[in-house]
């Protein structure tokens, strides 16, 4: 029997369109999975059914009251909960007054039936604590009940969250991003307890999660999203080899003959590198968002990151540029230390980080805009060169950089970017929100940076074309590295590359193995099935290790290992 029934949302901020005409249905039991690309609209869905936002057009109901009208604590009352991407924790309290808390919220206690010790208060306290204690059991959360929630790590955190929500006995959960920030083995271990969840408490849930891994494992049924339209829905294994799908997360497959790419990579491996990342680690808060990164970028080299939202990208990119500061690991650049040095001295090194937003002042002509890099070199700059570049820019050089499009707008930062007579330019979501010619347009100029000698760093969803004007590239999952190699090998294998965005493949273990064992030998599928769960990059490297030292393919190594564990 359906539960939540979505009809025909529309939401509009100004004159965009976030979601069109969107319906969904969630049946009594069923864990729903939301999912799509950036700019999908899955945030806007989310909180029109939370009540954070109300919808231009369209009707929700939940259980036959109109959601439409009703805020977020009549919500609530109708039984949804909902956690959050960022943690919303009471981190001065402990696990279990996290619990009690919202319990007590809705239920008849107060300070003056509490003092009086009257029997139904004591009654209410009694019931909330046996609930408090069951949940905290089924979440394997025992034993940090008197903990304080803000010493707990991330991944605790996450569960201790869901274990407040299902405090309020709800009948739907809402589940924002509750992988963001763990790594495989959390993740796994997560997507066991949703499970128990749902058979011990008998609750449904909507998630959303950029992380395919935890989506195809949970859900029962997935809906797509792209560009505020449903784009596909089906169960996970459908969904997951849909060709809408992986084109909506990859792009149009590329054309491109792979003989055609221009590629240095193969030259250039013996070269020192001008930018060398080791083991880095960083986040914000309580939350470890990437860990144990290593990666490097030669000079005259463009190099892709690519992988799911929430995989680490943008983080890498901002600890690199001193927007924020390593945990661990060390940065290189040019030779020099500059872990931990400031964003504006990484800048004058000659590494320029262009930030997902652009980062520009949206009251500043184009030419003022373009005029403040002689601030930062320390003397005047023609900036002819950028007018050269983006001939647009010369026409609009009088116009306020807010009142641009979105493309114009990504022509002034690149061009700002080239005045400043760079080493490395780093690039965060150059394509986003931009019109597929529009992007055409500035992935050429990407070409023009490597005819320069400029090397380039390039954090990108459209994968297909990042693929195509790189050298090489590194896919994270996890908040880690999973694969990496020659952009044209790693273009070839669609497939392999649409698993870390949909869940599927993995690593250069699952690649060796796909045909075989490296002997020509029949791999048994229940096998291939254990390969194709991600592997940490810890794993990974220590079968390579294996591998070389024996003189064998990696897959073959990986393998043989699993009949062991599978014959034991």
């Amino acid at each position: 029997m359906t539960m939540l029934r979505v009809r025909d949302i529309t939401v509009r901020f100004g004159g965009i369109v976030a979601l069109d005409g969107v319906s969904l249905d969630l049946n009594r039991g069923e864990i729903l999975g939301l999912i799509g690309p950036n700019g999908a609209g899955k945030t806007t869905l989310f909180n029109c059914i939370s009540g954070v936002i109300a919808p231009d057009k369209g009707t929700i109901f939940f259980e036959g009251h109109s959601l439409v009208y009703a805020p977020p604590h009549v919500r609530a009352r109708f039984g949804i909960a909902r956690t959050f991407q960022n943690l919303q924790l009471w981190g001065s309290m402990t696990v279990a007054e996290n619990l009690i808390v919202p319990m007590d919220a809705l239920g008849r206690r107060n300070t003056f039936s509490d003092a009086l010790h009257l029997p139904f208060s004591s009654y209410a306290e009694r019931a909330s604590m046996e609930r408090a204690r069951a949940i905290l059991h089924v979440l394997d959360l025992d034993r940090y009940a008197g903990t304080l929630a803000g010493d707990l790590p991330a991944g605790i955190q996450r569960r201790v969250e869901i274990a407040r929500a299902l405090a309020m006995r709800p009948r739907l959960l809402l589940l924002d991003e509750p992988a963001a920030g763990l790594d495989a083995q959390e993740t796994a271990r997560l997507a066991e307890l949703l499970h128990a969840v749902r058979e011990r408490f008998h609750v449904s849930m909507l998630l959303v999660d950029h992380d395919m891994s935890l989506v195809m494992r949970v859900c029962d049924y997935v809906y797509v999203l792209d560009f505020g339209k449903l784009l596909a829905r089906g169960q996970p294994a459908a969904i997951r080899g849909d060709p809408k799908v992986v084109a909506a997360y990859l792009g149009e497959e590329s054309k491109q003959p792979a003989e055609e790419i221009a590629s240095v990579a193969a030259a250039r491996l013996e070269e020192a590198p001008l930018l060398e990342v080791k083991h880095l680690a960083a986040g914000y808060g309580g939350l470890e968002v990437v860990r144990d990164i290593d990666l490097a970028v030669r000079a005259g080299e463009v190099v892709a990151c690519i992988g799911a939202n929430g995989a680490g990208k943008t983080t890498t990119l901002r600890a690199i540029s001193g927007m924020i500061h390593p945990r661990r690991g060390r940065v290189m650049f040019g030779g020099r230390d500059v872990t931990g040095t400031s964003a504006e001295r990484i800048a004058q090194l000659g590494l320029i980080h262009i930030p997902e937003g652009r980062g520009l002042f949206p009251n500043l002509s184009v030419e003022d805009t373009l005029r403040l890099v002689s601030n930062t070199a320390g003397h005047d700059v023609n900036i002819t060169p950028a007018f050269e570049l983006f001939p647009k820019l010369r026409q609009r050089r009088r116009q306020l950089v807010g009142t641009l499009s979105g493309g114009e707008q990504q022509m002034v930062a690149l061009g700002r970017a080239i005045l400043s007579q760079p080493r490395l330019v780093m690039i965060d979501e150059m394509s986003q929100g931009l019109a597929p010619t529009v992007v055409r347009q500035l992935f050429d100029i990407i070409r023009v940076f490597r005819e320069q000698g400029i090397a380039v760093l390039l954090v990108e969803q459209f994968v297909e074309s990042a693929l195509d004007v790189a050298d090489r590239a590194y896919v994270f999952e996890h908040g880690s590295i999973g694969l990496s190699g020659p952009a044209a090998e790693l273009r070839a294998d669609r497939k392999l590359v649409a698993g870390s965005y949909l869940g599927t493949a993995v690593d250069a273990t699952a690649v060796a193995a796909a045909n075989g064992d490296g002997n020509g030998h029949h791999v048994d599928p229940a096998l291939m099935e254990i390969v194709s769960v991600r592997v940490p990059a810890k794993v990974k490297r220590a079968l390579e290790q294996r591998a070389e030292v024996e003189g064998r393919p990696t897959g073959a190594v990986a393998i043989e290992l699993l009949e062991k564990v599978d014959h034991q």
